[in-house]
């Protein structure tokens, strides 16, 4: 009933517009004749930018020693958003800071997710819901930000952490198939074992040419060009 539902909303537009070409693949397998463009969300490539003043008072903020590792993520309270596996590789790496930011309505976050939060190692940190400005101070001065997440559309975060010049970490789905390069702009993991893995491998390791390159891929995703897309598309489609 939901998915008719949802085809009947998205029918009576005259242009579909999503996020990724994995969206795409999934808007089309459902029948809609409408057409759909691709154009990213965008980033605000010139809020979210290396800075690290703005990571020094990120721990400052938070207390944490500029020697010891941090590993940032972002997102609601939700299993699809790989809260577990979150919980489950901080558990791995007691000796790295993690900070989860973000959680949405408590009322709302399931129980399952509330029970595993009364229990995390006390590597884990929970800061909730934070102001633009705090986040991208997290961005600049956390070591890797790693993103759990099972399911998405595109992961504005994602594009977020790259613009912000921090090594990334993604759960390996088909949404990134399209635009993120395993160890080009990001590395990819699938379980625990792999996300622990693969930021033993950024926190100590060298990140430079991958976050350059994530850099310049947040650039081609910022808002900027996002419009200049979005114009094409209603030229192209006669909305004009």
């Amino acid at each position: 009933l939901f998915k008719e539902w949802i085809c009947r909303l998205y029918s009576m537009g005259d242009v579909i517009l999503t996020p990724t070409e994995y969206a795409k693949r999934l808007l089309s397998g459902y029948g809609i004749s409408k057409p759909i463009h691709v154009i990213t969300n965008g980033v605000d490539t010139s809020f979210f930018h290396p800075d690290r003043k703005a990571g020094e008072r990120f721990r400052q903020r938070f207390s944490i020693p500029r020697e010891r590792k941090v590993v940032m993520s972002a997102g609601h309270l939700l299993r699809r958003k790989g809260i577990f596996t979150f919980l489950e590789t901080a558990a791995r790496m007691p000796d790295v800071r993690f900070i989860w930011f973000g959680g949405g309505n408590w009322w709302a976050v399931p129980g399952e997710v509330k029970r595993a939060m009364a229990q995390k190692p006390d590597n884990v940190l929970f800061p909730g819901y934070v102001e633009p400005d705090v986040l991208r101070e997290a961005y600049c001065g956390a070591d890797a930000f790693a993103f759990f997440s099972w399911e998405e559309t595109e992961g504005i975060v994602v594009l977020e952490a790259l613009a912000s010049g921090i090594p990334v970490v993604v759960r390996d789905i088909p949404v990134y198939e399209d635009w993120l390069q395993k160890d080009v702009h990001v590395r990819k993991a699938s379980g625990e074992k792999e996300f622990s893995r693969e930021l033993e491998g950024m926190l100590f390791g060298e990140n430079s040419a991958m976050i350059r390159k994530g850099r310049e891929l947040s650039e081609e995703h910022s808002i900027e060009r996002a419009g200049m897309r979005l114009k094409e598309i209603y030229r192209l489609e006669g909305l004009d």
